[in-house]
């Protein structure tokens, strides 16, 4: 077949394959929620996102893999994706059959860690040579989100907020479609819900298509758009440039983040609330917060709630009882710190990403103690001022973007790649 042919075809393919789950799947789901019952509505739900699941997990390696490795990639990707489902499945074993009480909630977590974070050269012979170039941990689509999803489940029914689920509506909360891939880490309490009792004054239908259009609006378009601007839209064609397109380039990738990340949260909100299902807000204004605190319990607010309940609230309670209340502010500063480099590690594997993760535990501590000066120097009455005055609040918002916005170098980078980047500057 001619090369150009062969080309069509891929691409041709790619497209089908990204296009079929998620235009076929709300249809799919909604006919079984609404035209079954009982524990066979839950069970073919279940089914019906494992079989789309599979789907995405194929979808995302056929872009650029030959005609002929079509085949292979199809059956090694399947294979991979059976593993992925029993590993979740012995999550939920462990759940109902009580096997200690640790293992459950650190399972989800001990996979991830194997599987993320193993190195790359002990899987080359074991990847087909098609997909030689791939992570390991491409293969187990959304597995930082899986974890975080499982195991804040637990925490709910360990905490009487939900029951335990049946297997077939562990498997549906487990690998629900849109929110499988980059989140939101939406809790089981909220999912379980919109099963048991739904509510369409949550996930009204006009807003909900909004909602899908307004992310399809901000991926596919204006994210594109941003993307010309970040460092390898910019910087990394090979030629030099003056140091004026840094900033823009930190920027640019800012932009890029936000339009990409959120709009296909509004895709995931949008799509589960066609089904009635309620999906929690990752976004919320966070370029408007005056402060990283601030900022940071609004943008990517799942993950931060998450590491505030699973994390920061119990490790800053056994501190402050270890160091007695009068070290409270340095016992918070300290797990401000460690929840900020774990969620720089959950990130990605590299130094870069604990770097990543130290920027931003040395800002947020910075504000915590800068917040417990100014209180205590101004008293109740002045500091309520000093919070309203616009144009302390604009330069204290201009301050925090800038400081985000330059972190994210460590996140879209490896440190090869910075090298790279800063080595394409010349004076000006």
């Amino acid at each position: 077949m001619p090369p150009g042919l062969t080309h069509f075809f891929s691409n041709s393919l790619m497209l089908v394959t990204l296009a079929v789950p998620f235009l076929l799947f709300p249809l799919a789901a909604w006919v079984v929620l609404r035209c079954t019952s009982g524990k066979m509505r839950m069970a073919l739900f279940a089914i019906v996102n494992l079989i789309f699941a599979l789907g995405v997990c194929i979808s995302r390696g056929t872009y650029g893999v030959r005609l002929h490795d079509v085949k292979e990639y199809f059956i090694f990707s399947t294979a991979m994706f059976v593993v992925y489902v029993a590993l979740v499945a012995v999550q939920y074993l462990l759940l109902e059959k009580k096997l200690g009480s640790w293992l459950p909630l650190f399972f989800p977590i001990l996979i991830l860690i194997l599987v993320k974070y193993v190195p790359r050269q002990w899987t080359q012979g074991f990847v087909p040579a098609p997909f030689s170039n791939k992570v390991f941990a491409d293969f187990f689509l959304g597995l930082s989100y899986m974890a975080f999803r499982l195991t804040y489940m637990v925490h709910e029914i360990r905490n009487g907020i939900v029951p335990l689920p049946s297997f077939a509506e562990y498997l549906s909360f487990a690998f629900f479609v849109p929110t499988l891939s980059i989140g939101p880490i939406n809790p089981y309490s909220a999912f379980h819900k919109s099963l048991e009792a739904p509510d369409r004054t949550l996930t009204p239908i006009g807003r909900s298509w909004a909602r899908i259009l307004i992310g399809l609006t901000k991926y596919i378009f204006l994210g594109n758009l941003a993307n010309q601007l970040t460092y390898d839209g910019l910087l990394a064609d090979g030629l030099p440039h003056l140091w004026i397109d840094f900033p823009i380039a930190v920027a640019g990738y800012c932009a890029y983040l936000y339009l990409n990340f959120s709009g296909f949260c509004d895709i995931a909100i949008g799509v589960s609330g066609l089904l009635g299902i309620h999906v929690h807000e990752n976004f919320d204004r966070p370029f408007s917060k005056r402060n990283l605190q601030e900022f940071w319990a609004h943008w990517h607010i799942t993950l931060t709630d998450y590491m505030r309940d699973m994390v920061f609230v119990p490790l800053s309670k056994s501190l402050v009882r270890r160091f007695g209340p009068a070290s409270t502010p340095h016992c918070i500063a300290l797990a401000i710190a460690i929840v900020f480099v774990l969620m720089g590690i959950w990130h990605g594997a590299g130094w870069n990403f604990v770097i990543y993760g130290l920027w931003h535990a040395v800002g947020v501590v910075v504000v915590h103690y800068y917040t417990l000066f100014l209180k205590k120097r101004l008293g109740k009455a002045r500091y309520a001022k000093y919070r309203e005055n616009r144009a302390i609040y604009h330069i204290a918002n201009a301050i925090t973007l800038a400081y985000f916005a330059l972190g994210l170098i460590f996140v879209t980078n490896s440190m090869h790649g910075l090298k790279i980047i800063f080595g394409a500057f010349r004076p000006m």
